[in-house]
């Protein structure tokens, strides 16, 4: 899982932990390694370790990944996953350009699957919801979300963010 202390990275580790995947969370914050090791991560890894060669295909590491980051490190990870892995797509904090060669998909099968959530049909989003309350809940999300603001305290939260400070997830509260 990349960008793993972002909201959505701690709640893909504490989904896949919790179905029982070995997750590697992907983070260029050591100090919250505890953190992601809470929500069930097996391993933690800095960003700049993921980072390839350059090379069209790197050696193959990763049974699939969770992307909230994109740009230069979803490139990387194209060209490190193994045969018939998958990749969901679902962030570009690290940019919108994904300059990679088709070898990973050619040679290796690999599949990049975009998340489109805000188009997402409503029925499939009460299915998940429902879900998420279920028997998919994460066992720790008073962990993640930790922070409540109202409509005047996102700007601040933003930039928190595009300064690289913001872990887990911000609930914004609408109205009185």
């Amino acid at each position: 899982v990349t960008g793993a202390t972002g909201g959505v990275g701690s709640i893909a580790i504490a989904l896949l932990a919790r179905a029982a995947y070995e997750v590697h969370a992907v983070s260029g914050k050591a100090d919250h390694y505890d953190y992601l090791q809470q929500l069930g991560a097996t391993q933690c890894i800095s960003r700049e370790a993921v980072m390839g060669s350059g090379r069209a295909l790197d050696s193959a590491r990763w049974a699939g990944c969770i992307d909230s980051v994109g740009g230069e490190m979803l490139a990387s990870i194209c060209t490190q996953i193994k045969p018939w892995g998958n990749i969901a797509a679902c962030g570009l904090a690290g940019g919108i350009k994904l300059d990679i060669t088709v070898m990973p998909f050619i040679i290796r099968g690999v599949s990049l699957i975009g998340i489109d959530s805000p188009t997402c049909p409503y029925a499939i989003r009460e299915t998940l919801w429902s879900r998420l309350a279920g028997d998919w809940k994460p066992s720790h999300l008073e962990q993640i979300a930790t922070r409540e603001v109202g409509l005047e305290g996102i700007a601040d939260v933003l930039d928190g963010m595009l300064a690289g400070g913001s872990v887990g997830r911000t609930l914004v509260k609408i109205g009185g």
